[in-house]
């Protein structure tokens, strides 16, 4: 009898350890294609100073506020590399890019500063 109710103890845990779903255990791993990246986004939120990722042949390309622009690598964690822009590092946060030089990209601009 204390058997049984031991191996039943040790299934019951077995099989509540195993339904425990993989998420629980490892950081948010969905792969980033770049299609989350492309279109227009606003630096710092100003409607004044739009940017844009967009696809081509070659991946993918930035456009900044002045025009310049650089090709980026992806991770499949959401970071992101702007090659010709000595390699800055951007991180996605939902609709936001947090840039290593201290500016964001947001995909809506934000309401400050209009009037």
């Amino acid at each position: 009898m204390k058997r049984k109710f031991l191996l039943w103890v040790v299934v019951m845990l077995m099989s509540g350890i195993f339904a425990i779903p993989k998420t629980a255990f490892t950081r948010d791993e969905r792969k980033y294609n770049g299609s989350q990246l492309q279109g227009r986004w606003y630096m710092n939120g100003d409607p004044n100073k739009p940017t844009e990722i967009n696809a081509d042949r070659r991946g993918l390309e930035a456009r900044n506020e002045n025009g310049h622009t650089s090709r980026l690598e992806v991770d499949r964690k959401g970071n992101i590399r702007a090659l010709d822009w000595h390699g800055i590092r951007g991180d996605l946060r939902g609709n936001r890019i947090q840039w290593d030089n201290g500016t964001t990209w947001t995909r809506r601009p934000s309401d400050r500063g209009r009037r």
